[in-house]
């Protein structure tokens, strides 16, 4: 029994000493593992994540809201001329592009028929102008309703085009617009509204709309094909900012202001009109707060970011 015990004691001595001798080969564990992201210790510095974005210093200024359509370009004045009595056309006395005034005979009919004769019917200019349509040729039989020429004030160019019912409502006359026309690209004519219609067409949903140029420019020519932008209201002295700027959750729309210690807040806004990516603000920002317009996404409330330029 009592070599058992000697025994013992000699396994549980090798033992201790081998687990002393384990423990002075392992490395020692570095202090500060385990030690949470930003709390002070021996030879550390705080970890904090900083996002950069770029920014913009919110301005009062202006926002104008403006229309798009396609016109045409028109003779002020146009006018069909019509026979008095069907017939055949026996004489034209214009050309295409003359000029004629009022009462000027343009043509005769000939309202004779098989077996009885009558004596030709002129057909006389109802206005001063240019003749901008000459449809049909001598011979050509023509009842009373069936128009012989055209004539416009082409020295009075005007733009006809239609508007959608949707924008209507903002259209007047004296509104300002910039015509671009096919054949004189990257050329900008001025114009204004002359005239609204008083009603709505039933089938296009459109309301016509009459522009005038304000200078007269002989390049110009009735039957060209305009490109019309209209301006319509003008929002004065309001904050505007990047709509790409603005975030939304829950149908409620936010931006992040950046603070003075370069932290930022959310802030939410209401909206107002929005016009080529640029959008009002009717609150819930005053001029010269500074806020993120782009790398927002990752942003959350209170987190620092780094502007750059």
């Amino acid at each position: 029994m009592k070599s058992n015990k000697i025994r013992n004691r000699i396994i549980l001595v090798c033992g201790v000493l081998l687990i002393v001798v384990a423990a002075a080969f392992i490395p020692k564990k570095n202090k500060m593992m385990g030690r949470p992201a930003g709390e002070p210790g021996m030879g550390g510095a705080a970890n904090e994540t900083v996002y950069s974005v770029t920014s913009q210093t919110v301005e009062k200024t202006e926002l104008q809201e403006y229309l798009t359509m396609n016109g045409n370009v028109q003779a002020g004045n146009t006018i069909s001329v019509y026979p008095e009595i069907g017939g055949k056309i026996i004489k034209v006395y214009v050309t295409l592009g003359s000029e004629v005034k009022r009462g000027q005979k343009i043509a005769e009919i000939d309202p004779s028929s098989p077996g009885s004769y009558y004596q030709s019917s002129p057909v006389y200019a109802p206005i001063s102008g240019t003749i901008t349509s000459l449809p049909l040729t001598v011979g050509t039989s023509v009842t009373s309703s069936t128009a012989v020429a055209t004539i416009g004030e082409i020295n009075f160019l005007q733009i006809k085009a239609n508007v959608p019912e949707r924008d209507i409502a903002v259209l007047k006359t004296n509104l300002k617009a910039d015509v671009s026309l096919v054949a004189y690209k990257g050329e900008v004519f001025h114009a204004h509204v002359i005239s609204v219609s008083p009603i709505v067409d039933e089938t296009s949903r459109t309301k016509e709309l009459y522009f005038a140029f304000d200078e007269s420019d002989s390049r110009v020519n009735a039957g060209m094909y305009a490109k019309v932008k209209l301006y319509t209201t003008l929002h004065q002295d309001v904050i505007v900012i990047p709509y790409d700027s603005v975030l939304n959750q829950n149908d409620q729309n936010y931006v992040f202001v950046i603070n003075e210690d370069s932290t930022v807040s959310v802030r939410n806004v209401e909206l107002g009109v929005n016009v080529d990516g640029m959008v009002e603000v009717l609150s819930g920002l005053q001029e010269g707060e500074k806020i993120v317009v782009s790398g927002n996404q990752s942003l959350t409330e209170g987190v620092k970011v780094k502007e750059l330029s």
